[in-house]
């Protein structure tokens, strides 16, 4: 009689999980905000390289976020996020723009130590992506002939050309979250970037190339968050 009760609670524990899970209420957020980190961006830092722009700190050491995220279990979430870093400015007549674009599929745990607030833990897998890109003003002889026959005088077109880099990373972070209301909240984090990036076989057009030596391996990065939850 015994073992059939002990299988009987089995079956019974089993079911109530199952049910908790399936019926667990789901939750989608989105964050918007800001972050700090100080990376060494070799020849994409004017005081390595003469010809880069002129870098302020917002443009080295600030990243732009945002994110979403689903909770699909009383105490743990998924989601995608994306932390930006711009580098803009002048290269003799041609404009000058460095991104980098950090990218992260999420997953989040969390608990609740005292009402309104929220305790974290993120580990992130990333893939990630650096662009150059050079823009400048040109004329282009097809282009004044053809318009020219319309009555146009010379037109000059925005031509330019881009090199990319992509590779793999991995960003874990902890993080407090007070929630001023249970649709808004205030989520703070700090934690680790760390990137499997080399400066080999960058991308420009159809040719791969070399690109800039950062060294960006192992970076410590702060967030500030606004939420927003549904």
């Amino acid at each position: 009689m015994i073992p059939r009760l002990q299988t009987l609670s089995k079956l019974v524990f089993y079911a109530i999980m199952l049910w908790t899970t399936i019926n667990a209420q789901p939750k989608l957020s989105f964050h918007l905000g800001g972050g700090f980190y100080s990376p060494s961006l070799g020849f994409l830092d004017p005081d390595s390289n003469s010809v880069i722009p002129s870098l302020s700190s917002f443009s080295k050491n600030i990243l732009l976020d945002w994110g979403v995220k689903y909770q699909f279990y009383p105490n743990a979430r998924i989601g995608y996020a994306r932390s930006n870093s711009y580098h803009s400015g002048k290269m003799g007549d041609s404009d000058f723009l460095r991104t980098l674009s950090y990218r992260m599929i999420i997953i989040e745990t969390f608990y609740y130590p005292r009402q309104r607030m929220e305790l974290n833990f993120m580990l992130a897998p990333m893939y990630n992506k650096a662009i150059v890109k050079l823009t400048a003003k040109s004329s282009s002889a097809g282009w004044d002939s053809l318009l020219g026959s319309y009555g146009n005088s010379s037109v000059n077109l925005f031509t330019g050309e881009e090199m990319t880099k992509r590779w793999f990373g991995l960003a874990s972070t902890i993080g407090f979250r007070y929630y001023i209301k249970s649709w808004l909240a205030v989520d703070g984090r700090a934690g680790f970037i760390q990137n499997a990036y080399s400066e080999k076989k960058w991308k420009l057009e159809k040719e791969k190339v070399d690109g800039p030596k950062m060294n960006i391996k192992k970076l410590p990065v702060f967030n500030v968050h606004l939420v927003l939850g549904w």
